[in-house]
């Protein structure tokens, strides 16, 4: 085995160290998502008459993720989890970008669905992410595209569901 080699493999493995505090941080993040998940959900109706309301869903996730999430950081804190030959080594730079630029467009898509409409945002969202992923440009488009287009019939037609058409409004107006 080359120097290279052992040096490439000694970076790419958990120090137990650096595998508990990623565990821990990880747990405490899931976590806060649960109870913000569970406050968020407070403004909504849990029943309606006697059918579940807008908040059931949300609800129920949030508490089965609170409960899971405790565990994790409890079994964390207590160092239950051990680095072996079975763990996954942690993501290299490239990983860690393109998981940092997934989080930014699913955010920056939160705050232009509003404004460009569900199908323009998600179309260009899955396209943006499908790339990420290290998706081809031309199977990129035909996907946004075609996850925009299914998602917002199915959403709009079966669910009943109104979703924001923003500037594709005047277009969509004559087909809903």
């Amino acid at each position: 085995m080359a120097l290279e080699d052992v040096t490439a493999e000694s970076e790419s493995t958990w120090s137990p160290t650096g595998f508990r505090i990623a565990n821990i941080v990880g747990a405490a993040l899931a976590v806060a998502l649960a109870a913000a998940l569970l406050i968020a959900s407070q403004e909504y109706a849990f029943r309606v008459r006697s059918l579940p309301g807008p908040a059931f869903f949300p609800v129920i996730i949030g508490v089965a993720m609170l409960g899971l999430s405790i565990a994790w950081l409890v079994l964390a804190l207590l160092g239950r989890y051990r680095v072996d030959a079975d763990t996954e080594p942690p993501p290299d730079r490239s990983a860690m970008v393109r998981a940092v630029a997934s989080l930014g467009v699913v955010t920056a898509s939160a705050f232009a669905m509003q404004p460009l409409g569900y199908p323009l945002t998600v179309a260009i969202a899955v396209a943006i992410l499908t790339l990420l992923a290290r998706g081809r440009l031309r199977a990129a488009i035909p996907t946004g595209l075609g996850f925009a287009v299914v998602s917002f019939l199915l959403v709009t037609t079966v669910l009943g569901v109104q979703l924001p058409t923003g500037v594709l409004r005047p277009l969509l107006v004559g087909l809903l």
